[in-house]
């Protein structure tokens, strides 16, 4: 089981990295930028070829991602370059030589390449399999849970939380997520032909919010087929939705309504990558396409290393008409790496006390 894990982990964080390393990869060839490396993985080549526009395609020793290095850089970051010794015409093949504006799109081309490619998953994943719901019908009440407390009972169909419709059974998790944690719910239920409203509040298990109640296996499909622009526009919702509740957590952290040990790290994605994975390869699919969201959403926050911190940069340089100062440069950079390995690290040290539990419980 333990490999498995390690496997589906492995592919997941490879697939996703990959092609945002391939929208920067991509778009800078668009642009004329001479791209020196295309690495799938860290540390010693074990083993690549270099194509015949001068790019080394490499496989490398330690397979967590990937990354893209271009003619100038002095690392896979782009965060400083090296440009001594380089002739005119290398310099305008040369990332630190093109237009601000060139640079952003570049930079950009990563992130949205997550959110392309899981639109293009999801459209073809809708595509295939038409629209349908899992009614919020509760199929089983978890005992000692805040639902079985409440009195909820199986068969009962949630028809709302405080106020926010419930349309789909994982409508039931994504509201109860976005909400303050340790606030009262107010869930309003339909039993037989009765409504009632029901109060409660929700436990944190494993840093996962919960109310305690399971789905039935009934599945009502509302449309067979799906035509290519519905699909497409029901991938484009669903990534939204999912970024605007990204969104609501953070603010709630930042705000100090919810806690941070809520999130999770390398060890936390590699458990939850397993997990799908023995589902099925829809559920791993619909896994990447949350992974691919979230580092898309992730490389977008205007903190320094990562690519909305290259944007913000740029921006700045479009304001002022002249690049940053390098000492400032590199004193953000270096700023923005402490603060990410020191999540990195703390993720890590929510995530490790917890699987021990689970282990053992």
């Amino acid at each position: 089981m333990f490999l498995q894990y390690i496997i589906a982990f492995l592919f997941v964080l490879s697939v996703v990295v990959v092609l945002h390393e391939f929208g920067h990869f991509i778009t800078a060839r668009l642009f004329g930028v001479q791209v020196v490396e295309f690495s799938f993985g860290f540390g010693r080549e074990l083993f690549g070829r270099t194509d015949k526009r001068g790019t080394r395609w490499k496989v490398c020793l330690v397979p967590l991602g990937g990354y893209v290095k271009m003619l100038g850089d002095e690392d896979a970051s782009s965060a400083s370059h090296n440009i001594e010794g380089l002739s005119e015409d290398e310099k305008s093949h040369s990332f630190a030589f093109q237009k601000t504006w060139k640079k952003a799109l570049i930079i950009f081309a990563g992130p949205f390449m997550n959110y392309f490619s899981a639109v293009v998953i999801l459209t073809g994943i809708f595509f295939s399999l038409g629209d349908f719901v899992i009614p919020p019908i509760v199929g089983n009440v978890m005992p000692d849970y805040p639902a079985a407390q409440a009195g909820i009972q199986k068969g009962d169909i949630i028809l709302s939380i405080n106020e926010h419709e419930v349309k789909d059974f994982s409508d039931v998790s994504r509201i109860t997520q976005i909400l303050d944690y340790g606030k009262t719910l107010t869930i309003k239920i339909k039993r037989q032909d009765e409504v009632k409203e029901v109060s409660l509040t929700p436990k944190n298990k494993d840093g996962v919010v919960l109310i305690g109640v399971m789905s039935s296996e009934k599945v009502d499909v509302i449309q067979s087929h799906l035509s290519l622009s519905k699909s497409f526009s029901k991938a484009v919702m669903f990534s939204y939705d999912m970024t605007a509740d990204t969104l609501r957590y953070l603010g709630q952290v930042l705000t100090g309504k919810r806690s941070a040990k809520e999130m999770r790290g390398p060890i936390g994605i590699a458990e939850a990558s397993g997990e799908a994975s023995k589902q099925g390869g829809l559920s791993l699919l619909l896994f990447i396409v949350q992974i691919s969201i979230g580092i898309g959403f992730m490389n977008l926050l205007p903190i320094p290393v990562l690519d909305g911190g290259h944007l913000f940069l740029f921006a700045v340089e479009g304001i002022i008409r002249r690049p940053l100062n390098e000492k400032i440069q590199r004193a953000l950079m270096g700023t923005g790496l402490f603060l990410l390995m020191s999540l990195f690290l703390w993720t890590i040290l929510q995530d490790v006390p917890r699987i021990i539990q689970r282990i053992f419980e």
